[in-house]
């Protein structure tokens, strides 16, 4: 029932708001804004005026049907306005509300005195409100009215109540209600001051349990100091057992006393991690300190004197170890009062603490041995233990050298060792001569060996009028098996290989290792080319099969170079120059395949050579420049990227291909200075567009696999994000499968790296390199790029499109987007958008751009009819 009524009140008071305007008066902006938005959403018409004089000025002319207004406004208050709109002909029946903080029975006297129809007082309930709204506009139900017998008729949400008392008896009952109100308001403000004061127990509360919370953390935080520094300690203890260890080692090679110094002090910084490690030996006089030897910062000895019998020195730490004939500990070098001479020299070097150790010879001083640390504290009673005990060691090793002086045996023992070495001497000659002609890895010929044999055979091929093959042969992705599994295992490798060269070839041919995983095999005597191809043939056949190398099974494949004595030379130089290039030709037609050299192949050089020289230039002068291909959003059919795609304006041949240049580039070292200026130069346009007003957009620009592996990339793209202004995740690099594949282990590090700096990135050319799931799946990349070869035939080829489709699943399943290059057809479009492939890019869409050409084409490039428009 009561729902009904509230829905009832409602209705009616819907029904009383169509077409009515209220004026609203007030000088508070906030309090007007919260009025206004309450009757509006009622279906009032609201006017709004700051002052009295404003409102009366305008009564005439808006003609409101309602005038709410506040009662204390600067100028005139409320009370007098009211009053004023009842003195005006034309508004004397028009119903006003008076609003009020005031809350003293007399203002509710005043408002009636006024001439107000309500007097509401602050703050109000919202539903009062609009109640009393409604029921002052509905003037044609009379609301109250005074009748002749004295009674007074109220009508209230439609019903009429006669109240039989006179004027002041019904004032009397407002006055009373009021003062009712005014008493509920103010044990609210009680309830509230209970509250507050609540609220204030509760807050002292918390901020004591976070001081308790501060309290544990000071305590955790003391905990791991302690911690560490016991650890610490543990690292020391262990550095010094291993200065122990070595020094042992060496009292028991060494027997000479100056290199035994030497490889103390040595042995104290390498291993024990010591700022300084000396000897000093006194001199005949027995009282001057003199270095024997040192390693370390050795600048600290510079101008040092000690003498035992003169102050200051003769009380410093190594002065007062040889008097003691013991070891003298110093944990506060820079404090101590007896090390004061030295103070500034320790803090110029680091020095913090020292400990020095008497070396004694037969019972007798003759020197110590003094150790620096970067640390106060840091000898404890451990390592004092441990330092005492090599003490000893060192002074036995001294006792023993002095002892095997006096030894009847030494000159036989010199005449043994004189024997010995001449036995060395003898093999190292032969070792030095064999080395000299072979490769100690593969047993073969080398170089040296190489150009011998070859250039017999070559004056023998032209007295008797024959021919002559020299093969060059490269092992393809021989460093992959190097950089994995080790160089033990890659010169295995190429033990096996060079013992199948050996099985192939006649006994007169010659076979040589040039180095690294390039051999050169000789054919004298052969009667035509087609001998060598059979020849070549066997070779390729042979080094192809599985090679099983300490329990991995390995493969690897020949690139194979030739060239023919007369056609393509006639001295050894030349044709192991063009059967080298000829094997670069062989490597560049797809590996695992052999080429005869040609004229052609010279020439093609000769081109490369001038291109190579043009291309050293072409940063200078400014010829560079980057194209933008749109990246579309197949969702929703917008641009969401553009990538950015190098072009070479050559001031003669013009637009000079990227396949023609980037190789050459990434051979010769230019690609990194060529991929520093394409990222500046991608993002100060990105920078330029955005400013332009044009949306954020973001920009893929390739790295080369040099550039990629450049240790300061990182610090080059923070400098370009910060010269540029524009965010980090506005950047996508890409790199290809074949570089990441490279060392998965270090691509996987500078891709986490790029990726904390909020840096985009992509695997590009997916799907032509090798790469391995389990690394796949670790590379932090936003996405994978199908390279166009798969993209190309995927509406007729069946294997592209499962290829195509089996990358997409793998990629989302892995959490990445993927972008599909080389679209160039509805029908690719289509297969790609059934495969929910996220990104496409192609020149069904758009060729790549100028960078002022792209602006029109972002602009006004509908999205092709089959993918969803903005």
């Amino acid at each position: 029932m009561a729902t009904a009524s509230v829905q009832a009140r409602n209705s009616e008071r819907q029904r009383t708001a169509q077409g009515c305007t209220i004026l609203l008066v007030d000088d508070s902006p906030t309090q007007v804004k919260r009025l206004e938005h309450l009757l509006r959403a009622e279906g009032y018409r609201v006017l709004v005026c700051r002052d009295a004089g404003e409102a009366l000025a305008g009564i005439g002319v808006t003609e409101p049907d309602l005038v709410i207004s506040d009662v204390v406004m600067p100028g005139m208050d409320g009370f007098e306005l009211c009053r004023r709109i009842r003195d005006l002909k034309e508004a004397s029946q028009l119903p006003i509300i008076l609003l009020t903080h005031l809350n003293d029975p007399t203002h509710v006297l005043r408002s009636l005195e006024a001439g107000a129809n309500y007097f509401i007082s602050k703050p109000y309930h919202n539903g009062i409100l609009l109640s009393r709204v409604a029921a002052a506009l509905r003037r044609d139900q009379g609301g109250c009215i005074a009748q002749n017998d004295g009674t007074v008729s109220c009508n209230y949400y439609g019903n009429r109540y006669a109240i039989a008392a006179s004027k002041p008896q019904i004032i009397d009952l407002l006055l009373a209600t009021y003062e009712l109100a005014v008493d509920k308001n103010q044990e609210i403000s009680k309830t509230q001051d209970a509250l507050r004061r609540l609220n204030e127990e509760l807050e002292s509360r918390v901020a004591k349990r976070t001081a308790e919370l501060r309290n544990t953390i000071s305590e955790l935080r003391q905990e791991i100091a302690e911690r560490e520094s016991a650890e610490e300690c543990v690292r020391r203890l262990n550095r010094l057992h291993s200065v122990l260890s070595e020094t042992s080692k060496a009292v028991v090679h060494i027997k000479d006393r100056q290199s035994l110094f030497h490889d103390f002090c040595r042995i104290a910084v390498d291993h024990g991690c010591f700022k300084l490690a000396w000897v000093g030996l006194l001199d005949q006089t027995g009282t001057v300190v003199q270095v024997a030897a040192a390693r370390g910062t050795t600048a600290y000895l510079n101008g040092v004197t000690i003498t035992l019998d003169r102050e200051p020195t003769g009380s410093g730490p190594t002065a007062s170890a040889i008097k003691n004939g013991s070891f003298y500990i110093c944990n506060d070098f820079l404090n101590a009062d007896n090390t004061a001479t030295w103070h500034e020299r320790g803090r110029e070097y680091g020095i913090r603490a020292s400990a020095s150790i008497a070396l004694q010879q037969e019972g007798r001083v003759i020197g110590a041995l003094t150790l620096y640390a970067d640390k106060r504290n840091y000898f404890d009673r451990p390592q004092v233990e441990l330092l005492r005990q090599m003490g000893a060691d060192i002074s036995f090793a001294l006792g023993n050298m002095v002892r095997d002086d006096h030894r009847l045996e030494v000159e036989r023992a010199l005449l043994e060792e004189t024997s010995r070495r001449l036995q060395e001497r003898e093999q190292h000659t032969q070792k030095i001569e064999y080395l000299a002609h072979y490769d100690p890895v593969t047993k073969l010929p080398n170089r040296f060996s190489l150009m011998a044999r070859l250039g017999h055979s070559l004056e023998l091929a032209k007295r008797c009028g024959s021919r002559l093959a020299l093969i060059f042969i490269d092992l393809d992705r021989f460093k992959n098996i190097n950089d994995s599994l080790g160089h033990h295992v890659g010169d295995q490798l190429l033990f096996q290989v060079a013992g199948r060269l050996l099985e192939t070839i006649r006994s007169a041919d010659i076979v040589a290792r040039l180095g690294g995983d390039e051999f050169v095999v000789g054919l004298p005597l052969i009667r035509s080319n087609v001998s060598a191809a059979h020849t070549i043939g066997k070779i390729q056949h042979a080094l192809s099969q599985s090679y099983y190398v300490e329990g991995h099974e390995l493969s690897v494949t020949p690139s194979i170079g030739v060239s023919i004595f007369p056609e393509d030379g006639e001295t050894v130089q030349e044709l192991m120059k063009n059967a080298d290039l000829a094997m670069y030709h062989a490597k560049a037609g797809g590996r695992n395949n052999y080429q005869f050299f040609t004229q052609e192949m010279n020439q093609t050089v000769q081109a490369r050579l001038v291109l190579e020289g043009d291309l050293r230039v072409a940063i200078e002068r400014g010829e560079f420049l980057l194209h933008y291909q749109p990246q579309i959003e197949m969702s929703s059919g917008r641009v969401v990227g553009v990538e950015a795609l190098l072009r070479w304006q050559h001031p003669v041949h013009g637009l000079v291909a990227p396949d023609r240049f980037i190789p050459l580039a990434e051979e010769t070292g230019m690609i990194v200075a060529i991929g520093e200026l394409a990222l500046k130069s991608a993002c100060r346009q990105l920078a330029s567009w955005l400013a332009a007003g044009l949306p954020p957009l973001r920009v893929s620009v390739n790295l080369s696999p040099r550039q990629f592996r450049q240790n300061n990339l990182p610090a080059l793209l923070l400098e370009i994000l910060r010269e540029t202004g524009i965010a980090s995740n506005l950047l996508e690099l890409e790199i290809t499968e074949s570089s990441a594949m490279d060392n998965p282990a270090e691509a996987i590090l500078h891709l986490q790296g790029f990726r904390e700096m909020g840096v985009e990135l992509a695997i590009d050319d997916f799907g032509t390199g090798y790469s391995s799931l389990s690394y796949l799946k670790l590379f932090p990349v936003h996405r994978l790029k199908i390279d166009r070869s798969f993209v190309k035939d995927i509406d007729t080829d069946t294997d592209d499109a499962e290829i195509a489709a089996a990358t997409i699943a793998l990629a989302h399943t892995l959490g990445k987007e993927v972008v599909a290059e080389g679209v160039e057809t509805e029908a690719q479009c289509r297969f790609l958008q059934e495969q929910n492939c996220d990104i496409v890019q192609g020149y069904y869409f758009s060729r790549p751009l100028p960078p002022e050409e792209l602006v029109p084409y972002l602009k006004n490039s509908p999205a092709p009819a089959l993918l969803p428009r903005n």
